[in-house]
């Protein structure tokens, strides 16, 4: 099944004597990766229909009792760094354990080969994914920021001025960049570097049918279901973030506000960031409930920030719990975050009357056996409901003030209201 993040382009880099793309799948070829070899690294490699499949023996079966950290590894990439400055990867995790990959890289001008064990001349970067994926899960990373340059290195016998030496790496991100302690796959389909990630214009995030190109970084673990983001962190970072990998792009010149609708924070994080990424990271804080299962709407004005400019799709929202001390870092907790929704707006929110329509919108009784009934201070155009599955189960066109809900099974749904401006709201509610 194809997820909703968009394949990437295919580019070429003419300047340069090889392949910026490896298609495992197409042309079933390994394309010059091999397993990053030795002790801990050891991967079995092989391509299948689907791609190069990854593959490793769970600890103890042959040589190494506390884990793994599947490793491949490139040492005549030719890859363009100065220009191609991201990752981008296409695959199917069918592991259940791998939950973060690691890409590492020589170090600048001067660094040597990242299997360098002390491992100072190496530089890299992570992102989390899930335990399992469809096929064709597309992630993008941009390298900019991790000395990802051409470089000449003084024992290379060449002498193109490129990233030869690429290593990626399968670990888990709780605990971070741990070992892998069961035998497992993951197939790559496709590895590409790209000048840009290709992207689609989206304002309105709200997960009906997948995660709409967010990801989870620093221990958070992202899945969608029943039109919401369901954000799992870990007790691995004190800034765990939820990034949109570049699927989707906003124009930041014209969108200067941006709201979160949360709709439980099962975690006792009480602030979220909005990161703008352009040229090095400006943020905007804001405070949030924690420990709660009760609705809230996080708005984040971004007219100040003087990054938040041209088109924009890698932001991100860290999840925090601040220390008590003034000065140190925040606190590494674990927990759960629920999103309903990601609106970027051109007005203020706190300014409109949108937010008088989502706060006065009300359901009762809930729980509720036949009848629910609805209360707004403005018109309805329509109602739907869906079970947990996603499922839609009820629409009516019309402003309405209650439903019959006696035909429906015991268990939890949840109701869409559209409002006459546009405006929508999500209510859970409960039949006993």
């Amino acid at each position: 099944m194809r997820k909703i993040y968009t394949f990437f382009t295919i580019l070429m880099t003419l300047s340069l004597p090889a392949q910026t793309i490896y298609d495992f799948q197409n042309d079933q070829s390994m394309g010059g990766w091999v397993s990053g070899g030795g002790g801990i690294t050891d991967a079995n490699l092989s391509i299948t229909p689907e791609g190069l499949e990854i593959s490793w023996d769970g600890p103890g079966e042959t040589s190494w009792t506390n884990g793994r950290k599947p490793k491949i590894k490139h040492d005549n990439a030719n890859v363009d760094a100065d220009n191609l400055k991201i990752f981008a990867i296409s695959l199917h995790n069918t592991s259940g354990t791998v939950t973060r990959l690691r890409v590492l890289h020589f170090k600048g001008l001067n660094g040597s080969d990242p299997s360098n064990q002390a491992g100072s001349d190496t530089r890299y970067t992570s992102f989390d994914i899930p335990s399992s994926t469809d096929p064709q899960t597309v992630y993008y990373f941009d390298l900019t920021n991790v000395d990802w340059v051409n470089y000449n290195h003084s024992s290379e016998t060449e002498t193109d001025l490129d990233m030869d030496h690429i290593q990626i790496q399968l670990v888990t991100a709780s605990p971070a960049n741990g070992f892998l302690n069961s035998s497992g796959s993951l197939t790559i389909h496709k590895i590409e570097f790209l000048e840009n990630i290709p992207s689609e214009p989206r304002i309105d995030y709200t997960f009906d049918n997948d995660s709409e190109g967010f990801i989870g970084q620093n221990g958070v673990s992202v899945s969608q279901s029943s039109g919401q983001l369901i954000l799992n962190i870990s007790e691995t970072s004190p800034y765990p973030k939820l990034t949109q990998s570049g699927a989707y792009s906003v124009d930041a010149d014209l969108y200067k506000y941006v709201t979160v609708y949360l709709s439980e924070n099962n975690s006792t994080k009480s602030r979220m960031t909005f990161v703008s990424p352009l040229g090095g990271n400006q943020f905007v804080s804001a405070d949030i409930a924690a420990n709660t299962d009760s609705t809230q709407e996080v708005n984040f004005d971004l007219s100040a920030l003087e990054n938040w400019s041209g088109v924009i799709n890698n932001f991100a929202f860290q999840i925090i719990e601040p220390s008590s001390v003034e000065g140190e870092s925040p606190i590494t907790s674990s927990g759960v975050a629920i999103i309903d929704r990601i609106l970027f707006s051109t007005e203020n929110p706190l300014s409109i009357s949108d937010i008088d329509i989502l706060d006065n919108f009300q359901i009762y009784p809930n729980p509720t056996r036949d009848v629910i009934y609805l209360k707004s201070s403005h018109s309805i155009s329509s109602v739907s409901i869906s079970d947990m599955l996603g499922q839609n189960i009820y629409n009516k066109q019309k402003n309405i003030s209650s439903i019959n809900v006696s035909n429906l099974s015991p268990g939890l749904y949840i109701l869409k209201a559209y409002f006459v401006d546009g405006s929508q709201k999500k209510r859970k509610f409960i039949i006993k």
